[in-house]
């Protein structure tokens, strides 16, 4: 799955301070995705449980990784998908389809069909 370069700076800051190899030893079970932080530190769940009482009267803040990482892997999913789409389009035009059947076979009329495809 390629990443946006958009997303970097993102699942950076959904990253577990433990998702790190110089931390990965103190904590195998670590899930990776935050959900939590105290101060600059960002937990995830399994983490955030483990943690000692070191930082017990730092006030935790959410944090949205769980969600966020849902939002970026359905974004995955609708490109891979399009892209799918456009390419059973590209072949069904080759093999002599109208745009009124594809139009009919995707939900459009035959002039959304043909805006939507007849440029790729």
């Amino acid at each position: 799955m390629s990443v946006d370069p958009r997303q970097g700076p993102l699942t950076d800051e959904l990253r577990c301070y433990y998702d790190d190899e110089r931390h990965r030893g103190l904590r195998p079970h670590c899930h990776g995705v935050a959900v939590v932080a105290y101060g600059t530190i960002r937990l995830c769940a399994t983490c955030d449980q483990m943690r000692s009482a070191v930082g017990k009267a730092t006030v935790p803040r959410p944090v949205p990784g769980h969600e966020l990482t849902q939002l970026i892997n359905a974004a995955h999913t609708v490109a891979h998908a399009e892209r799918q789409l456009t390419a059973a389009v590209r072949a069904a035009r080759h093999t002599g389809a109208s745009w009124s059947q594809i139009g009919a076979a995707v939900g459009l009329t035959r002039q959304a069909a043909q805006q939507r495809w007849a440029h790729r």
